[in-house]
């Protein structure tokens, strides 16, 4: 007991000296952050690097500890290490002026930097010397990027695994000088046949059921490019938190190996609630609401990773003093194959009661309610984790509740592909995003009278021009093929924080809706559509950026008039951003270049307020 005790007692010592040394700051104010010794760099760009910065209050200084200024210091290190300065030293040292100021200095001592002179490879013949020094991605005379260099080296290994030579060596070799000479000595080994393949770890889910989303096959050559398919595609069933495949037993005479497919099986029953609030908007007006929406699920169904859900979401949509209900239901049936093809598929029924329908042509505001319940089939095929295609058929009921006529019926089908390679999906700095689309839609009574093909595409660019500048670049084209007539409100609309930001909702040609009481109104849209947007994003520090963008577009029935270069709506502008682990939050001012609508009926001068644009993420 007493030697509990007194290891209590030096414990709770120990952490109130800690506390102490923590908070012995906070009688002081950060003036001053200042670098010292830097040569290479600018203060400014150092400055980028760090998350520190002079603070006045007490309540600023609290995160100012001794262990949070050491983690800045090792932070401008490790920056100087990954440009090449593989010697440097950073030293930090806090000094106290005039009573309760303090300057923060960090001391660098960049020592010489490691250039590249010459990099050699031995041994080599599945993969040429320019393959290699190609993912390696370095090149003569830079800076010799440590970081970037063992990444990149563990990527040559795999390259050589997927050419099915898992067990490859490399052994290298520097000249350590100022001038870095590099020699990779390479034991390619042999190829390995795959002998067996283990399924471990499953309790519930059947293994013939798992063994179906195999590509490799027992007694072929070890492919890891085969490997991580078969490990995404186990993964995508649903039934597993976690999915590995793991070599064992190599075999050097016979040249053969196994395969460990562990998987962790997940909870198969779930239940869930989602709440939270959303904005949105139709033709006339904005609301706000707040939804809630529990749901089941089970997602092994037959022990075959067959998954059943149910939900119900109740949505309050407020606009004004007036509160109305939206009210979806729906039960899924989901099957990672359907018959005898891998097609990940959905099959669901549902009943939908949403409010503000853009199928009528009365006023919205007067409690029009769209109700439509039916069946939805859908597929998803993968080809890998970057190229997908998806399906839906859609056989519905749709009833205005301001009609006097009943539930009417509507057929649907979508079909998407897309091939998407972002580095990130919310913060994207090189890649693309590439997406085909097309639709059939068909309705064959007074409500629903309509019949039109629709196809579009739509290809985004990213590019990182220097560490923290990005250029994006967006082009849109869409075309409706209409047989019968089209209610406007299915057509294309232009013109707003995410399309051409220096019109809202008014490009295109004016199409003429009666609201209720026979009250005309006008809205603007096309069926055929063209776009471009070029953006150029450069972060700053604390999470701020600014960005300078180029809008063009426009809408017509037609491509009839691409050539006329007076009727896009141009403009460009500038904004600023904030990054947030949602998105970015920003501001932007567009600033008009070209306006088909000058001199007539929409010419309309918006207050400066008004052709501010917030935005939540960003425009594309």
């Amino acid at each position: 007991m007493k030697r509990f005790l007194l290891i209590f007692l030096l414990i709770l010592s120990a952490g109130f000296l800690f506390a102490q040394d923590e908070d012995v700051l906070l009688d002081y104010k950060l003036r001053k952050v200042i670098f010292k010794g830097n040569q290479s760099f600018k203060n400014n760009q150092l400055k980028q690097i760090i998350d520190i910065k002079p603070v006045i209050t007490k309540r600023g200084m609290r995160r100012i500890s001794y262990r949070f200024i050491k983690s800045q210091t090792k932070a401008i290190k490790n920056y100087y290490i990954s440009e090449g300065f593989l010697n440097c030293t950073v030293q930090d040292s806090l000094i106290i002026y005039e009573k309760e100021a303090l300057h923060l200095y960090f001391n660098i001592n960049e020592n010489e930097r490691f250039t590249l002179k010459q990099i050699s490879i031995e041994g080599n013949t599945l993969l040429s010397d320019g393959e290699i020094l190609e993912i390696l991605d370095l090149h003569i005379g830079d800076p010799f990027r440590q970081y970037i260099y063992y990444n990149n080296f563990k990527k040559i290994l795999s390259r050589y695994s997927e050419l099915g030579h898992p067990f490859a060596t490399i052994r290298e070799e520097f000249d350590w000088s100022s001038n870095l000479e590099i020699t990779l000595y390479i034991n390619e080994d042999r190829s390995y046949q795959v002998k067996n393949i283990s399924i471990k770890g499953n309790k519930t889910v059947y293994e013939k059921s798992i063994r179906k989303h195999l590509t490799i096959e027992e007694g072929k050559s070890y492919r890891l490019d085969k490997i991580n398919q078969t490990q995404d595609r186990i993964y995508e069933m649903g039934a597993f938190n976690s999915v590995n495949i793991v070599p064992v037993n190599p075999d050097s005479t016979e040249q053969t190996l196994n395969l460990d497919v562990k998987v962790v099986e997940s909870k198969p029953r779930r239940f869930d609630v989602q709440f939270g609030a959303r904005q949105g908007y139709t033709e006339e007006i904005s609301y706000s609401s707040l939804f809630i929406q529990p749901e089941w699920v089970h997602k092994n169904i037959s022990h075959r990773a067959h998954r059943l859900s149910m939900s119900v979401t109740y949505e309050a949509l407020f606009h004004n003093i007036r509160i109305d209900h939206a009210v979806n239901a729906e039960i899924a049936y989901a099957v990672p194959w359907l018959l005898v093809f891998r097609l990940p598929s959905t099959f669901k029924i549902y009943y939908h009661r949403d409010v503000y329908s853009p199928f009528s042509e009365k006023s919205i505001s007067k409690d029009d309610i769209l109700t439509d319940y039916g069946i939805n089939l859908s597929s998803i095929w993968r080809y890998n984790r970057k190229i997908y295609t998806f399906s839906s058929f859609s056989l519905k009921n749709v009833k205005s509740e301001l009609s006097e006529r009943g539930f009417e019926p509507l057929m649907e089908f979508r079909l998407q592909s897309r091939f998407d390679n972002r580095d990130n999906y919310i913060f994207p700095t090189k890649g693309w995003n590439i997406l085909l689309y097309s639709g059939y839609v068909l309705g064959i009574q007074e409500e629903t009278e309509t019949q039109y093909y629709r196809l579009e595409t739509s290809i985004n660019t990213y590019t990182r021009l220097f560490r923290n500048l990005v250029m994006a670049g967006r082009i849109e084209v869409g075309q409706f093929f209409d047989r019968k007539t089209i209610n406007p409100i299915y057509l294309y609309r232009m013109g707003s924080e995410t399309t051409v930001r220096g019109w809202f909702q008014s490009i295109g040609n004016p199409y003429q809706i009666v609201l209720e009481d026979t009250i005309p109104a006008t809205i603007y849209a096309g069926k055929s559509k063209l776009m471009g947007n070029l953006e150029l994003r450069l972060d700053l520090i604390w999470n701020f950026g600014v960005n300078i963008f180029l809008d063009a577009g426009k809408l017509d029935d037609d491509f009839s008039n691409i050539a006329d270069w007076n009727a896009y709506y141009v403009n460009t502008g500038f904004g600023i951003y904030y990054k947030t682990p949602i998105g970015p939050v920003r501001i932007e001012l567009p600033i008009i270049i070209n306006d088909p609508n000058i001199g007539t009926d929409r010419d309309i001068e918006k207050p400066f307020i008004n052709r501010i644009n917030f935005g939540l993420l960003f425009a594309f």
